[in-house]
């Protein structure tokens, strides 16, 4: 009798063993499925958001316009993606950590979003090469949106400047051209200056580059180029597309054979 109730203790250990490990298993699917549920329809969110568009074709004014209205709505709508995500990876993360790093990974790609959006709203209306997506013929709200805070920012009657380690921003403005009348407000730089490492222009232009590779980016997008002149400079006419719409002046300045500065300006 004695053997018999020590054989039923024996074998009812690893039952309830096992009858506890089926019940925290089936928890943990449990908290998996509600995870994967509320996250989907977040990423449904996130689907809508990337609908909101530039329409394709716009040019001047109404480029600006649309720009004007459909940013705010795109980044409000990736800002509250991004909170929707961070609020359930905090709420599931106490019960597996594994639920928080899924979200965060998602909310990494989240911060480049509204950028990039940006960037490809501006690039119809730029002239020049770009530089990092940003260039002449953007807004100075659109540049520091797309660039940050400038680290000194410069404002007098004739002039106006952005400047960023190693690369500036500015619109220099004749008095005289609006004969004695007072000038309009400053829409946006007329010419930027690269000098600092760690920019790219959409060509791929980088400081340190041998004037065999700056000529071999510019293959096939130059209207004009001088490189004879004087050994240390390279005047060119950027213009890469049939319609001109990007046509713009630029110069590169050499040091021991290297481009040391790029100037994409009128003059």
């Amino acid at each position: 009798m004695k053997c018999s109730i020590r054989f039923r203790r024996r074998l009812l250990f690893p039952v309830v063993l096992l009858l506890l490990l089926a019940a925290f298993l089936s928890a943990g699917c449990g908290e998996e499925e509600k995870f994967n549920k509320e996250k989907a329809a977040i990423l449904e969110e996130l689907k809508l958001a990337q609908q909101i568009r530039i329409p394709e074709g716009l040019e001047g004014e109404a480029l600006d316009k649309a720009i004007s209205e459909l940013s705010p709505r795109h980044k409000a709508a990736i800002q509250q993606v991004d909170a929707k995500l961070k609020e359930l990876g905090e709420k599931y993360g106490k019960a597996d950590a594994k639920f928080k790093a899924d979200t965060e990974e998602i909310r990494k790609t989240l911060n480049k979003d509204h950028v990039e959006w940006l960037k490809a709203a501006v690039a119809p209306k730029i002239k020049g090469d770009p530089v990092m997506g940003v260039g002449i013929g953007c807004r100075w709200e659109e540049i520091e949106e797309i660039l940050g805070d400038p680290i000194e920012r410069k404002q007098t009657a004739g002039l106006k400047e952005f400047k960023y380690s190693g690369l500036v921003f500015n619109e220099i403005r004749d008095h005289g051209e609006t004969y004695g009348k007072p000038l309009p407000p400053s829409y946006g730089p007329d010419a930027y200056y690269m000098t600092g490492n760690g920019y790219k222009t959409a060509s791929g232009i980088q400081i340190g580059m041998t004037k065999a590779e700056l000529l071999e980016c510019y293959k096939g997008k130059l209207a004009s180029l001088d490189d004879h002149t004087d050994p240390r400079f390279i005047i060119m006419r950027f213009d890469p597309t049939p319609d001109h719409k990007h046509a713009y002046n630029q110069f590169m300045q050499l040091t021991d054979g290297k481009l040391s500065r790029l100037i994409v300006a009128k003059h």
